[in-house]
């Protein structure tokens, strides 16, 4: 019956840990102006931007609805080894893990295929000069 729970055990865990991650290429981010955002993005973000500037952690949104699209943060984790920093900004697109290092500005838009963030620290009085960025996401082309 040990046998058994163990062999279990192990073989759950096997499973569970062969989830394949995808990481965005930093050498492929582009910057672009506000201006040059396409219009659901920069909509998004204008009718939104009271909410992005005060949130408390990062806003992630698509501009397909049918499109499957969540959001995680990596971060500092203490434990036994002590602290462990992992600072990539996760994303599932339809059931995918893509991965992007670094520290990045909210909001986080997905439109046809392609990942818009901005700059560090949006607020209501600089969003239109700030810098933004987009990605391709391999998934989609």
């Amino acid at each position: 019956m040990v046998r058994a729970f163990v062999f279990i055990l192990v073989l759950f865990c096997v499973v569970s840990c062969d989830e394949k991650s995808y990481d965005l290429k930093l050498n492929e981010i582009q910057t672009i102006s506000f201006n040059n955002l396409p219009n659901d993005v920069a909509s998004f973000i204008i009718d939104n931007i009271d909410s992005i500037s005060i949130a408390k952690s990062d806003l992630y949104y698509t501009t397909d609805l049918n499109t499957e699209f969540t959001y995680g943060r990596g971060g500092v984790a203490k434990n036994w080894f002590g602290s462990i920093n992992s600072n990539y900004h996760h994303f599932f697109i339809e059931g995918v893990h893509f991965r992007l290092k670094g520290n990045r500005g909210h909001p986080f838009i997905l439109e046809n295929g392609i990942l818009y963030f901005c700059e560090l620290n949006m607020n209501k009085e600089d969003f239109l000069k700030k810098k933004y960025y987009k990605i391709e996401v391999p998934v989609f082309r």
